[in-house]
């Protein structure tokens, strides 16, 4: 799993807005609550899926990764801290131990502000839920070639093995 600077690194893509699309994010973009909208924005449907779609469904953002707003919230491998440092400090752990692990992006059942690139949220790990999940991050130096040609665009699909 990513750490959580990691994980705002490749949600931001650069920008410093509240979503990598902008000030807002659409129904057409991210799977949400569409009712819950952030800030002023607006959306043209409100009737959300309600539920987790598959990967693919909305366009990756400008890094070519799909889904960092909204479907499912992502485990970072960071545990829960409250008040970040007051230094400039370059990917930010947090804490070595403690009971909750920080999670990013918003699912499909919070409302918009949830989806912002900078929103954290956290819970205990040992907890199941139906819109947490994860992304498995590996370093490009680490694959091998056929696994090094697989275009950012294309979702990697990984069976569930229940």
């Amino acid at each position: 799993m990513s750490t959580e600077a990691e994980w705002e690194y490749a949600c931001r893509t650069g920008t410093t807005t509240p979503f990598s699309t902008g000030n807002c994010l659409t129904n057409a973009q991210a799977n949400y609550d569409w009712r819950l909208r952030y800030s002023t924005c607006t959306n043209t449907n409100t009737a959300s899926p309600r539920k987790t779609q598959t990967v693919g469904s909305y366009a990756p953002n400008a890094y070519g990764l799909y889904d960092m707003h909204g479907n499912v919230w992502e485990w970072c491998n960071d545990r829960e801290y409250k008040y970040y440092p007051t230094t400039a400090r370059t990917n930010l752990t947090g804490p070595s131990s403690g009971s909750t692990r920080l999670h990013h992006g918003g699912s499909w059942d919070w409302e918009e502000d949830y989806c912002r690139s900078a929103r954290r949220y956290w819970s205990c790990p040992d907890k199941g839920n139906f819109s947490l999940g994860c992304r498995v991050v590996l370093p490009r130096n680490n694959l091998n070639r056929r696994q090094r040609s697989i275009k950012p665009t294309q979702p990697i699909r990984i069976a569930d093995s229940r």
